[in-house]
């Protein structure tokens, strides 16, 4: 079973990064933000997989 606590957390920092890709001029630190919010949703979405769960 995932904990829904740490999900909620590795959420949150997925849209930290979405965030602070937003708020960035440089577009090399906004790529890379961008990428680790998406292997950040992967992640998630593996853990949720692999514990039968759904992102709900």
């Amino acid at each position: 079973m995932v904990d829904k606590e740490t999900i909620a957390k590795m959420a949150s920092r997925v849209e930290q990064c979405r965030r602070l890709a937003k708020s960035t001029t440089d577009k090399r630190t906004a790529r890379v933000l961008l990428q680790m919010a998406q292997e950040g949703e992967a992640d998630i979405a593996r853990m949720l997989a692999e514990s039968g769960q759904s992102e709900a």
